[in-house]
């Protein structure tokens, strides 16, 4: 699919861009808020029908030079989003966002308004329900349609130079709309778009890694295979899906399992204090 232009994109995320009074009208109250980030459950009138939504509202009260001239996190969202819409990866719809800076150009708060997916749930919950395993050809079949869709839109948005960054499989949601499986990507704030080779390199790595750090406990071994088959449109045996698949264990195993570790261990060193 052509790759939108990013003034294209800008201009329809701009056209998302709405005053900050919107909150009001969906019973949020920034100044109640003392967490860095809140999301709530709402409903809001748009295009004549009332329609689930969630609000997601950042605040920045403590750095005074957090945000300082840089583009917000609602509007690379919301820009994001419509990306994903726009090379066919179905994604949460914008309905709108709005931010507030203070005279010195620093963002105080903003926020990031989407309808809600119906019956779709994070990713790791749909398969434990609807797919656990491959023990009837009904669950093959649905965990090898996500293991397919997922090498295939991991990989558009990187032939695209786009790097999301937090590919986690909670970003990802799943339904059974008409029988049939179907996936939306959400939550995208530090996703962005780079022309530089050893930097997209990495980046794809980790995009693929992040992915893989839930994979291996809930795929086997030829499950994760598949994705890099896909991902590259290679057959599962050839040796660019064995090379990939390792530089991804590797990766995930270096940046995500040591760390995993590191914390375990910290939290029973704290556990072991309080006895």
């Amino acid at each position: 699919m052509p790759k939108p232009s990013l003034k294209t994109l800008i201009q329809k995320t701009n056209a998302l861009r709405q005053s900050w009074s919107v909150l009001g009208s969906v019973n949020v109250d920034p100044s109640q808020i003392f967490e860095r980030s809140a999301v709530f459950e709402r409903e809001m009138m748009d295009k004549g029908r009332r329609l689930p939504v969630y609000v997601k509202v950042y605040t920045y009260k403590k750095s005074t030079l957090q945000r300082l001239w840089r583009r917000g996190r609602s509007q690379n969202e919301a820009r994001n989003l419509v990306f994903f819409n726009e090379i066919g990866i179905p994604a949460a719809r914008v309905i709108a966002w709005a931010e507030r800076r203070n005279k010195i150009g620093r963002i105080v708060e903003e926020y990031i308004i989407t309808e809600a997916i119906a019956d779709a749930v994070p990713l790791e919950a749909f398969m434990h329900e609807h797919c656990p395993n491959r023990e009837t050809p009904l669950f093959r079949e649905r965990r090898d349609w996500i293991l397919r869709e997922l090498g295939k839109s991991t990989r558009s948005i990187h032939d695209h130079g786009f790097l999301h960054r937090d590919l986690k499989w909670r970003n990802i949601l799943g339904r059974i709309h008409n029988g049939q499986v179907e996936l939306f990507w959400i939550d995208c704030p530090i996703g962005d778009f780079s022309k530089l080779p050893k930097q997209l390199e990495r980046g794809r790595l980790k995009d693929c890694a992040t992915l893989d750090k839930l994979a291996r406990k809930l795929c086997s071994t030829e499950e994760r295979k598949h994705f890099v088959a896909h991902y590259l449109s290679a057959a599962i045996d050839s040796p660019a899906v064995e090379d990939l698949s390792n530089e991804i264990n590797a990766f995930r195993r270096m940046r995500f399992d040591a760390k995993d570790r590191q914390q375990a261990l910290e939290k029973e060193r704290r556990r072991a204090e309080q006895n």
